[in-house]
């Protein structure tokens, strides 16, 4: 994410896709209120795989001393970019790496957190909240259900307060709808249902998730949607299980009094395993979708297999 700081009063920006700076408060993302600053005097920008700077002021920017106006110049570290005459609009460049969305603390003067690939809060072994990404936007997930992070809406995260901050580059280079609706899960069982390992088929490329014992709660989720299909329900309906009675069926199944700190840890490891297997398991990270107090299997495509006999599956061609 890149960086600039200001050469006096050392202020740190984290710099937006599209970053103007001028002394129109309703348009500026960073306002400079010198009276030689034009409103809109000049916008930093992130093209291809490079920042650049585009002069659009009365009385030109400076980049190192020399004069721009009205020209777009590229962005090198260690620049000092120059918007007005006052040595307060000096800012020098100190990171450029490519643009990502971030959390911006409101209270204390801390770093800004970059949305890298998945966070769990206030930490991995005890994850209360977890931020991931998932069909296009950023998921903010509680004990109780999932929301989608909106831009510049602040949101209380493990007693703090943040701003989320979209800054994404659009992705023209995959269809990632096209990868995750011609995709379906494979669950292959041992005869005793002892084993259960799992698989992403994506038309003649697998994804192996391996033999995991989390890999209960998705096929048990699974069964649910196979159930409510059989029943002619629509898919909005389809797959919906309480929490207390997943639970109750895992308690079951392991023997031992289970809770809901259990649940959500596994349901982290899930998404935090999927984030991490390459090239396309953070396309299927929003896999278990939560509402009020229920959860699914979201993914609408699947076959289980015991002993490589088909015991039940939902594919394109059966839908």
């Amino acid at each position: 994410m890149a960086i600039i700081k200001n050469s006096q009063t050392e202020e740190v920006i984290y710099l937006n896709t599209q970053h103007t700076f001028g002394r129109n408060r309703h348009t500026a993302n960073t306002y400079l209120s010198e009276q030689d600053i034009s409103q809109s005097h000049a916008l930093i920008f992130w093209k291809g795989n490079d920042w650049y700077v585009q002069d659009y002021s009365r009385n030109g920017t400076l980049i190192n001393g020399k004069y721009i106006n009205h020209t777009t110049v590229k962005l090198l570290e260690n620049h000092k970019i120059q918007f007005g005459e006052q040595k307060s609009t000096q800012w020098e460049v100190i990171n450029l790496s490519p643009p990502k969305s971030y959390l911006k603390p409101l209270e204390s003067k801390g770093l800004v957190i970059e949305l890298a690939s998945y966070h769990a809060f206030p930490n991995e072994k005890s994850p209360d909240v977890f931020i991931y990404p998932a069909e296009g936007v950023w998921k903010l997930e509680t004990k109780e259900n999932v929301l989608d992070l909106v831009h510049d809406t602040t949101y209380k995260i493990n007693g703090e307060e943040y701003t989320y901050i979209e800054n994404r580059i659009l992705e023209d280079t995959m269809d990632n709808g096209y990868v995750v609706n011609n995709a379906y899960f494979q669950f292959l069982l041992s005869s005793d249902e002892e084993h259960i390992r799992v698989k992403i088929i994506i038309e003649n490329q697998e994804l192996d998730l391996g033999e995991r014992v989390h890999n209960y709660i998705l096929l048990a989720l699974a069964r649910k949607r196979l159930a409510d299909v059989r029943m002619g329900c629509v898919f909005n309906d389809q797959g919906w299980i309480t929490i207390d009675e997943l639970l109750e069926d895992m308690s079951k199944e392991f023997g031992k009094e289970l809770d809901t700190y259990y649940l959500n840890l596994k349901i982290y490891r899930i998404r935090k395993l999927l984030m991490d297997t390459k090239p396309y398991g953070y396309l299927f990270s929003n896999i278990i979708e939560r509402r009020h107090g229920e959860m699914r299997f979201s993914h609408r495509y699947f076959q289980i297999l015991k002993e490589e006999e088909c015991v039940g599956e939902i594919l394109a061609t059966t839908d």
